[in-house]
């Protein structure tokens, strides 16, 4: 039985978890949402306690939040070498837990933005993974004139 190096590097190239990547992508998370919070907490104590309009802060932390995984999903995916979007997955797990320990630290543990939010960000750092991923693949093999 011969074993073709061609396929074996192929192979091994697409299947390969890139920490590189996530570390990048969850540092970008994580840094991202401090630096929003910190840039919006003006507009937010504004909203929240002088107009109380608690629902429109939190949808605008909610929604912050969701495009920072999405776009933290999609650098992994566009980046991280070969097929998988384990990558983005792991970043944002990773990104999550970190933002939760931090809002434990500061006193300020949304549980209800936290069991609803999390699947969210998660599912948007995955589908930012997929979207990169397939845009990499674009980059990578030229179309066809």
């Amino acid at each position: 039985m011969t074993i073709d190096p061609q396929h074996t590097l192929e192979h091994h190239v697409y299947e390969t978890f890139d920490w590189r990547w996530v570390s990048v992508g969850f540092v970008f998370m994580v840094g991202a949402q401090v630096g929003a919070y910190w840039l919006l907490q003006p507009i937010l104590h504004d909203l929240i306690f002088r107009q109380e309009r608690v629902v429109a802060g939190a949808a605008m932390l909610g929604g912050v939040a969701l495009l920072i995984y999405f776009l933290g999903g999609l650098l992994i995916g566009r980046m991280s070498v070969g097929r998988t979007a384990k990558e983005p997955a792991v970043g944002s797990v990773l990104a999550i837990g970190v933002i939760f320990v931090l809002q434990l630290f500061l006193g300020q543990v949304n549980i209800v933005g936290l069991v609803i939010g999390t699947p969210f960000c998660f599912g948007v750092a995955y589908l930012g993974g997929i979207i990169g991923e397939k845009w990499q693949d674009r980059v990578r093999r030229p179309r066809p004139r």
